[in-house]
């Protein structure tokens, strides 16, 4: 694909800061340019990947909101940190007793939501594999392993070495029989740190849960314990609104909480200029936004955040849809295949145990767009596949925020990426470009573009 109305528009756009020192005061311009640059794109058709799954999402800004009543101090105890943020107490975070919903008394392992999402420093998120060497094996993230892995030989070398949790996305959908095969597909992801969730359209690494309440409930039900019994009595609404308080509040930056409200004086102009909040100070970092607005901003392209802005309002868990069943709705946000699961850089298995020793394939009917059905069998991480039952979803992925990205690392839904220079480089190899989604909008940059691009990378 040619595109060359964006290069003159980009090239103006970085001579312009370039020439005025590129002092902070001085990007409105670049800003301007590059909404300018996002509406001829559009205007012109740009290629995005597109299908029926996606028709209904809208090009707005609209972002979660913290319900009334919600205690976020209280959501940070059940979270299961103290005060500090950084010392995990969990005197309030185990969802444990007697559940009517499950027949019995329940027990928990001693995991807490803080277990995987370890402390602010960390951008609620884990540390640098591996584990063992930061984290003791007498802690609960490695004792409670049977809880995501039941079993698998795999998960403890995956979990210390590589940061992966595994997830059964269909585990507690109890419209599924337990040998529906939908209940046995499997991935193997890392735990995604929650600076800036508020802005997510979508949540998950996949985006298959709507709402924040689908999310918690769901990591409160899955590693926690070994077997698939719902307790949903004992994960309340209110419990629900209260973690959902804690973590809408985790900011990078207290100037993004503008975008959150509509009558903030300063809403109206971080929504119109992209990189507002942004400190760029260098022609290098200037010419590294513009290669970032050619070849990034497409699919990145909330202002100021920087993930993908395409949404629709989700069904939250209001009176009329009862709390225990999930909503049935449309997916709430874009996600996009860019070729990270085909290339399964770890070397990830994907199929499951047999009665009498020995590992199967798991296959799964999957509908095209025109309605007929194929059998697919896993693979890779068939990403939000897993739970649409599309083909044109396996591989995809919800876009990530980027704001703190330097020290959100390693990279990917497989944390196969150690440093922004190999996420870059993945960007420009053939992977992505040959990659289902990576074909509509290929990248391929100069040595000094790309060193740029990390130069404005670092920045966020």
């Amino acid at each position: 694909m040619t595109r060359p109305n964006l290069a003159i528009l980009l090239t103006a756009a970085t001579a312009a800061i370039v020439a005025c020192n590129t002092s902070p005061t001085d990007t409105e311009a670049f800003d301007e340019r590059v909404a300018q640059v996002q509406d001829e794109l559009l205007g012109q058709g740009f290629a995005i990947n597109t299908g029926s799954y996606s028709l209904h999402l809208e090009e707005t800004l609209r972002f979660n909101s913290v319900r009334p009543g919600s205690d976020a101090n209280s959501g940070r105890e059940l979270f299961g940190l103290a005060l500090d943020l950084e010392t995990i107490d969990t005197t309030f975070g185990l969802f444990e007793g007697f559940s009517a919903a499950a027949g019995g008394v329940v027990t928990s392992n001693g995991r807490v939501c803080a277990t995987c999402h370890r402390a602010q420093s960390l951008s609620f998120g884990m540390p640098p594999p591996p584990l063992d060497a930061t984290i003791p094996l007498t802690d609960p993230l490695f004792t409670g392993i049977e809880a995501d892995a039941q079993g698998d030989p795999d998960a403890f070398t995956n979990l210390n070495d590589h940061a992966l949790f595994k997830y059964r996305p269909n585990r507690f959908n109890l419209a599924r029989p337990d040998d529906d095969p939908f209940r046995k597909v499997f991935f193997w992801r890392k735990s995604p740190p929650l600076v800036n969730v508020v802005f997510s359209p979508g949540f998950l690494l996949d985006g298959r849960a709507r709402v924040m309440f689908e999310t918690d409930r769901g990591a409160v039900f899955s590693h926690t314990q070994s077997a698939d019994i719902r307790f949903d009595d004992l994960f309340t609404l209110q419990n629900a609104r209260d973690l959902e308080a804690f973590q809408f509040a985790q900011l990078s930056d207290p100037q993004l909480a503008a975008l959150l409200d509509d009558a903030h004086p300063q809403h109206d102009y971080l929504a119109s200029h992209p990189f507002a909040t942004v400190p760029i100070s260098t022609p290098k970092q200037a010419f590294g936004a513009a290669v970032f607005a050619r070849d990034c901003f497409s699919c990145h392209n909330t202002p100021n955040v920087f993930n993908n802005r395409s949404n629709v309002l989700a069904i939250g868990d209001d009176p009329d849809r009862p709390p225990q069943f999930p909503p049935h709705a449309p997916n709430s946000g874009r996600h996009f295949n860019v070729g990270v699961s085909e290339r399964n850089q770890h070397g990830l298995r994907f199929t499951v145990p047999v009665e009498g020793g020995g590992f199967e394939p798991v296959v799964l009917q999957l509908a095209k767009e025109n309605g007929t059905v194929v059998m697919h069998t896993v693979t890779t991480d068939i990403g939000l596949a897993a739970t649409t039952g599309r083909v044109a979803d396996i591989g995809r992925f919800k876009v990530p925020q980027l704001r703190n990205i330097k020290n959100l690392g390693p990279y990917f839904h497989d944390n196969s990426a150690d440093t922004l220079a190999e996420v870059v480089d993945y960007f420009n190899s053939d992977d992505y470009n040959h990659s289902s989604d990576g074909k509509k909008r290929p990248i391929h940059e100069s040595p000094y573009e790309r060193s740029a691009l990390l130069a404005f990378l670092n920045l966020l």
